[in-house]
């Protein structure tokens, strides 16, 4: 394990900001942002220079026609003020010039770095100049460009040039029939639209994509939505209670930096950071028909559950005196040794937050909101900073029984019915041999911010805090009188059962959701034979290799090329999420055709998959700079059902399902070492199968050493099968691989 002893990459606070301390950062964080790259301090000196400068000299030339007002003070008011709007104006122009130029220049993604070309060094150059002011996590947010709207024929070229290999010649046809159709009809009109509402909003995609893809969704959160997050292989030598203590612990330093904003941009600031600040404290409020997200901005305590109770716990003292580690370790400790139960159906009233939306939506008004005892335990859970389960289970990972870590993962991802509270933004596991994860709630933001959080907690866990011995440990957890005087314990949460009605409620939704649990088909790729640096030696991108390879195994495991989702990043924008990468082109199936061709020769298959490799690397670099297609037919399509307008095209845009979901887990930070001790490889995460005769595919490159892919699909599909497509993965590594033996 780590010794600790790294600096930190944001404070590690003692105590908890008050409220006013809260709004005087929070005022000075505006006023930076605002200000960017200038500096407050420097500004606010200029200002006091301009300021003495009209004081000492009154009669001024830019002040000769103003009007007499009579009052001497108001007139100096009045004055300084016109001097401070001034000094502005240079900031003001130099900012613009920045967002004109620095962030919206994306050239140097498609030149060969090592002949870039002029502007792209001029680009460099300001970099360098940049870096001399630090910008904070949100200082860069509103100089990002805005969301362009592609061209109607580009989104639709694409969009056939994929689905050619997907669908039957006839399929096709009539596909492209109606595309044709809509260029000349209904897609002039709501392409006008989209550019006109683009015009008026610094992303025109956003609001519709977290509205209509995520909160108008009506169906159960776990499996269906939410993201698991899964610990790092080799399990650290921790106590049940001090592992707790730790998790809590370095995610408050986490919330408060990023409430701070302490947090280091990714990108020194070129890619969009608004999504950070939904991370902690949040929930997702259900509603009849649509769901709203509902921040606490920063909170002091977090919920427990364990043996079917609930319980608060702070973070801090009555003082604002933050719980360290230790004191953290007392209080999980004292909570443990109550060994109190709950057996009886109230037990698993989290399982009421695993029913359909709509469904949970009536139970809540019923059971919580119209119960003055239960709103008040609602509010609380709701507020706090994660939702934290202290498992009874014990989870073990075996590099030679991948079902270890499928017994682990499946439980990330879909709880047991009573550990997760589902709305939270946050939900963090503690299971009883110390191993760590959970899950997060989707709408909140994406792949790249949860990396980023939890590439953080990894590094300060390990490299700054550092493990102490299992013996110094329990000594933590020894409680004196002093500590049980100093100290404020967990506090129960009693909620009360409203009627019969209530526990029926909980049990159907429970019984529910175990159908749903079992019916999920996990397996994890544990691959060890190699990994990033061997990819790269062979002259190719990692993850078009693997994406490839995935294309290869589907291929063999369908008998056909099936529709295929990869996120890609559109960071660059302002207030943006996620675009689809679509992996199936001419390419990619020209590669595979290739690989199931016996004849074909090997230098053939080489030029394919490095053709293959780069053609997905182009498509990637174009959804980067807000070239790709998905979110915006995503867009047409939501206007032409707002507006009433019918189209068949779209109709048929909106049903196709993606039968082959994969979503690459990158290294965002670079801070964690992974190929010193290959035990210390974070897991990455996994999610549920987007169809039900689909696979989801979540993986990562472990360090330079490993390839880990969480493989998952359902049960009741006669279709699919992990294990059969795990296989398929192997094998298809090692075929691309051997290629350039």
């Amino acid at each position: 394990m780590s010794s600790g002893g790294k600096p930190p990459i944001y404070p590690l606070v003692k105590k908890f900001p008050t409220n006013f301390e809260r709004r005087v950062y929070r005022t000075y964080n505006w006023f930076d942002n605002l200000l960017w790259p200038v500096r407050p301090l420097p500004f606010a000196g200029a200002i006091a220079i301009a300021a003495g400068i009209q004081y000492r000299n009154p009669d001024q030339y830019i002040f000769q026609y103003l009007p007499e007002i009579g009052n001497k003070v108001v007139e100096h008011i009045a004055k300084v003020s016109i001097v401070s709007f001034f000094t502005y104006i240079p900031v003001f122009i130099l900012r613009k010039l920045l967002k004109w130029f620095y962030f919206s220049y994306k050239g140097f993604l498609f030149e060969n770095p090592k002949k870039p070309s002029l502007t792209t060094k001029i680009w460099g150059t300001v970099r360098y100049l940049l870096s001399f002011s630090k910008p904070i996590l949100e200082s860069c947010d509103a100089l990002l460009p805005n969301m362009p709207v592609p061209s109607l024929d580009h989104s639709i070229t694409e969009y056939l040039s994929s689905m050619k290999h997907i669908l039957t010649d006839e399929e096709f046809k009539i596909v492209w029939e109606q595309a044709e159709n809509f260029k000349k009809n209904e897609g002039k009109r709501l392409q006008r639209y989209a550019v006109a509402y683009s015009l008026f909003a610094d992303n025109y995609v956003t609001p519709f994509w977290e509205k209509y893809a995520y909160l108008y969704g009506r169906y159960p959160l776990l499996i269906n939505s939410s993201v698991a997050h899964c610990d790092l292989f080799k399990n650290c030598d921790a106590t049940r209670a001090h592992r707790a203590a730790r998790v809590i612990y370095v995610e408050v330093m986490s919330h408060l930096a990023c409430d701070r904003q302490q947090y280091k941009p990714l990108g020194d600031g070129v890619v969009c950071t608004r999504h950070y600040q939904k991370m902690y404290a949040g929930t997702r409020v259900p509603g009849e028909t649509v769901d709203t997200l509902v921040n606490y901005g920063i909170s002091k305590h977090i919920v427990v559950q364990l043996r079917g109770k609930l319980y608060k716990l702070s973070v801090c003292d009555e003082k604002n005196n933050m719980f360290n580690i230790e004191q953290l370790t007392k209080i999980f400790t004292e909570l443990l040794e109550r060994n109190n139960w709950e057996n009886g159906m109230i037990g698993k009233v989290a399982a009421l937050t695993h029913d359909r939306r709509d469904g949970w939506q009536k139970n809540r008004e019923r059971f919580f909101l119209k119960n003055a005892e239960n709103s008040k335990i609602l509010n609380e859970i709701e507020s706090a900073i994660v939702f934290l389960s202290l498992d009874e289970t014990e989870y073990f990972n075996d590099w030679e029984k991948p079902e270890t870590m499928g017994h682990f993962l499946t439980n990330m991802l879909a709880g047991d019915g009573t550990n997760r509270w589902v709305d939270k933004s946050l939900n963090y596991t503690v299971s009883k041999n110390s191993r760590a994860g959970g899950t997060t709630e989707h709408s909140i933001a994406d792949g790249a911010e949860f990396d980023h959080i939890f590439e953080n907690y990894v590094y300060t866990d390990y490299d700054v805090i550092g493990y102490p011995t299992i013996e110094e440990q329990k000594k933590m957890e020894i409680i004196s009188d002093s500590d049980r005087k100093s100290l404020k314990f967990a506090d129960e949460l009693k909620i009360k059962i409203a009627d019969e009605e209530m526990l029926a409620e909980i049990e159907r939704c429970y019984n529910l959701h175990q159908e749903a649990k079992n019916d999920v088909d996990m397996y994890p790729v544990l691959f060890r034979d190699f990994g990033k640096g061997r990819i790269k030696k062979c002259g190719v991108s990692p993850d078009g290799f693997v994406q490839m390879a995935i294309q290869l195994a589907a291929y063999l495991d369908q008998g056909k090329f099936v529709l295929t989702y990869e996120p890609a990043s559109s960071r660059f924008y302002a207030n943006s999420r996620t675009e689809t990468l679509r992996t199936v082109n001419d390419h990619s199936c020209e590669f595979v055709i290739a690989m199931v061709n016996e004849n074909e020769s090997k230098e053939k298959k080489i030029e394919l998959l490095r053709r293959a490799c780069e053609t997905h690397v182009q498509r990637n670099k174009a959804c980067m700079v807000g070239k790709g297609i998905d979110r915006h037919l995503f867009v047409l399509y939501v206007l032409s059902k707002a507006i009433g307008i019918s189209s068949p095209f779209l109709d048929t845009y909106g049903s196709q399902k993606w039968i082959l979901s994969t979503s690459h887990v990158p290294n965002v930070t670079g801070q964690n070492d992974e190929d010193t001790d290959k035990n210390m490889t974070w897991l990455g995460a996994c999610f549920g199968a987007v169809a039900a005769d689909g696979y989801g595919v979540c993986y990562r490159f472990g360090g330079n050493h490993s390839i880990l892919a969480n493989i998952s699909s359902y049960h009741s599909s006669d279709k699919t099968d992990s294990t059969r497509f795990a296989n398929r993965l192997k094998e298809a590594f090692h075929s691309l691989s051997a290629l350039f033996d």
